[in-house]
């Protein structure tokens, strides 16, 4: 008979087995990277022991459905919570609001107990819901400080309202991943799809704290150990941004839309000008419509931008409301422009 391995051997091969491919950034929601449960099915009917190690390593990531499946792990193997959990994957189906609060605790998830939980990912198109107040929430109560990592998927409207309450909610966040065909242009203030005239760039890469959306910077910038930033964007072939392949960075393209390009930087001035102020700082004296400088969060150092072209086969839908574009723009150009956040 042979001898046994040492259980700490045993569980570090069980994680091997169990580590998931490499996952594609632009997957459409509702899709999870784990592995199937058939790698470690008959070792986990092995023995007791063995089945212990296999629950284990395997709900290290825990995919959910509902708030409501939290009940029966609770009764049935509160282990998960307590400490076997460490990745938490998300999937929220609900409308995009809720002005009943006991509406949004139903329909969020109590985190309660997560005492080992590291990470979350949540997949969703509506992401974020609405109080009475307006305020937009995130579908999580009672998070503990040890989530410092989050991954956002399917995100349809990402305003810089999203990321103000996201800096609110998870204020230990270090790393923060974004998958979503749209992004915020910081000249128009709407949430527009991403165009490039072609040859574009795989990805863009940005060094000290650079390279954000101002108007995300700005909201995130009170999340004092967030390191770092990737967003990962669809696209489809544009006319006036060209994007260098060899230093895409060089223009410090950060989300403005095809349009906007085409129009404003005519203007050699106040391209320069804002150049500057995605910098922090600006050569002439801002306007009131484009005061804001760029303040980018302490510890900031990495800025990952990745591009996958959108083809007619991908079935997104582009459209969306103007009634939605115009408030969202309305709104914060009223706070930011007269106001500015923070600081």
């Amino acid at each position: 008979m042979l001898p046994s391995l040492p259980v700490e051997l045993v569980r570090e091969i069980v994680a091997c087995i169990l580590v998931s491919p490499p996952d594609n950034v632009f997957y459409e929601p509702s899709r999870h990277p784990k592995p199937d449960w058939s790698l470690i099915s008959s070792f986990s009917v092995a023995s007791k022991a063995y089945r212990a190690l296999a629950l284990e390593a395997w709900f290290r990531a825990l995919f959910m459905k509902s708030p409501a499946h939290f009940s029966f792990i609770q009764h049935n193997l509160p282990e998960i919570r307590n400490s076997w959990t460490r990745k938490l994957y998300c999937l929220t189906t609900y409308h995009r609001y809720i002005v009943d609060e006991s509406q949004w605790k139903a329909s969020s998830w109590d985190l309660t107990g997560f005492r080992r939980l590291l990470a979350i990912r949540l997949d969703c198109r509506s992401l974020v819901v609405t109080s009475p107040s307006g305020a937009y929430r995130f579908p999580f109560r009672n998070i503990p400080n040890s989530v410092t990592e989050l991954e956002l998927r399917g995100l349809r409207w990402p305003s810089p309202f999203v990321f103000e309450t996201l800096a609110d909610t998870f204020p230990e966040l270090r790393i923060l991943r974004l998958s979503q065909h749209r992004v915020w242009c910081g000249l128009c203030h709407a949430c527009t799809t991403v165009r490039f005239a072609e040859p574009a760039p795989s990805n863009i890469v940005y060094n000290e704290g650079l390279g954000l959306p101002i108007h995300y910077a700005r909201m995130l910038s009170t999340l004092q150990q967030l390191h770092t930033v990737s967003i990962a964007m669809s696209y489809s072939e544009g006319t006036s941004i060209h994007l260098n392949p060899d230093d895409p960075s060089k223009d410090l393209w950060s989300g403005e839309c095809d349009a906007c390009v085409g129009l404003m930087y005519v203007d050699v001035a106040f391209r320069e000008d804002y150049m500057a102020r995605k910098r922090g700082t600006h050569l002439a004296e801002p306007s009131k419509e484009f005061k804001q400088l760029y303040i980018k969060p302490p510890a900031l150092k990495i800025v990952i931008w990745t591009f996958h072209r959108l083809d007619v086969d991908d079935g997104w839908d582009d459209e969306e409301t103007d009634e939605e574009s115009d408030d969202e723009g309305a709104t914060l150009s009223a706070r930011l422009c007269t106001q500015g956040h923070p600081g």
